[in-house]
Protein backbone atom coordinates (compact mmCIF):
# COMPACT_ATOMS: atom_id res chain seq x y z
CA UNK A 1 0.00 0.00 0.00
CA UNK A 2 1.65 3.52 -0.80
CA UNK A 3 1.80 6.49 1.57
CA UNK A 4 -0.54 9.26 1.20
CA UNK A 5 1.80 11.60 2.12
CA UNK A 6 3.61 10.99 -0.31
CA UNK A 7 0.86 11.85 -3.05
CA UNK A 8 -0.65 14.89 -1.39
CA UNK A 9 3.08 16.30 -0.82
CA UNK A 10 3.36 15.59 -5.24
CA UNK A 11 0.11 17.49 -6.20
CA UNK A 12 1.69 20.99 -5.34
CA UNK A 13 4.91 20.01 -7.73
CA UNK A 14 2.56 18.83 -9.97
CA UNK A 15 -0.27 22.13 -9.74
CA UNK A 16 3.16 24.36 -10.84
CA UNK A 17 4.24 22.15 -13.47
CA UNK A 18 0.88 21.55 -15.25
CA UNK A 19 0.66 25.77 -16.89
CA UNK A 20 4.47 25.13 -18.34
CA UNK A 21 3.75 21.64 -19.70
CA UNK A 22 -0.01 23.13 -21.46
CA UNK A 23 2.47 26.08 -22.30
CA UNK A 24 5.58 23.83 -24.13
CA UNK A 25 2.52 21.54 -25.58
CA UNK A 26 0.72 24.76 -27.22
CA UNK A 27 4.43 26.11 -28.42
CA UNK A 28 4.86 26.61 -32.40
CA UNK A 29 7.20 23.63 -32.79
CA UNK A 30 5.13 21.21 -31.25
CA UNK A 31 1.76 22.66 -32.35
CA UNK A 32 2.61 22.63 -36.07
CA UNK A 33 3.08 19.06 -35.85
CA UNK A 34 -0.30 18.61 -36.07
CA UNK A 35 -0.66 21.42 -38.89
CA UNK A 36 -1.23 19.36 -41.93
CA UNK A 37 -3.61 18.52 -44.24
CA UNK A 38 -4.98 15.81 -42.42
CA UNK A 39 -9.16 16.41 -41.54
CA UNK A 40 -11.42 14.27 -38.87
CA UNK A 41 -14.60 14.14 -39.57
CA UNK A 42 -14.13 17.80 -41.71
CA UNK A 43 -12.38 19.28 -38.71
CA UNK A 44 -8.52 19.94 -39.40
CA UNK A 45 -6.02 18.06 -36.84
CA UNK A 46 -4.42 21.11 -35.39
CA UNK A 47 -7.95 22.00 -33.90
CA UNK A 48 -8.74 18.63 -32.42
CA UNK A 49 -5.22 18.96 -31.22
CA UNK A 50 -6.00 22.70 -29.52
CA UNK A 51 -8.92 21.42 -28.12
CA UNK A 52 -7.85 18.03 -26.81
CA UNK A 53 -4.90 19.98 -25.09
CA UNK A 54 -6.93 22.74 -23.63
CA UNK A 55 -9.86 19.39 -22.08
CA UNK A 56 -7.11 17.52 -20.88
CA UNK A 57 -5.16 20.68 -19.03
CA UNK A 58 -8.86 21.53 -17.67
CA UNK A 59 -9.44 17.71 -16.50
CA UNK A 60 -5.71 17.47 -14.72
CA UNK A 61 -6.65 21.25 -13.34
CA UNK A 62 -9.50 19.74 -11.85
CA UNK A 63 -8.13 17.01 -10.53
CA UNK A 64 -5.19 18.84 -8.92
CA UNK A 65 -7.66 21.14 -7.46
CA UNK A 66 -9.60 18.18 -6.00
CA UNK A 67 -6.72 16.79 -4.20
CA UNK A 68 -5.56 20.41 -3.32
CA UNK A 69 -8.71 21.25 -1.63
CA UNK A 70 -8.10 21.52 2.73
CA UNK A 71 -11.87 20.79 2.80
CA UNK A 72 -11.83 17.88 1.09
CA UNK A 73 -11.67 14.42 2.50
CA UNK A 74 -12.26 10.87 1.38
CA UNK A 75 -13.87 9.61 4.43
CA UNK A 76 -15.94 12.25 5.73
CA UNK A 77 -18.87 11.53 7.44
CA UNK A 78 -22.19 13.45 6.84
CA UNK A 79 -23.05 15.51 9.19
CA UNK A 80 -24.97 14.25 12.07
CA UNK A 81 -29.11 15.45 11.86
CA UNK A 82 -30.20 16.60 15.24
CA UNK A 83 -33.04 14.46 16.59
CA UNK A 84 -35.71 17.04 17.51
CA UNK A 85 -35.14 18.84 13.50
CA UNK A 86 -35.70 14.38 12.32
CA UNK A 87 -39.05 14.20 13.91
CA UNK A 88 -40.32 17.46 12.89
Amino acid sequence: MKDRSLHSSAAPDAAAVLPLFGVFLLMPPIITLFASGLDIHGVPLIVVYVFSVWIGLIVCAALLAKRLDPTHTEQAAPPEIDSDIRHR
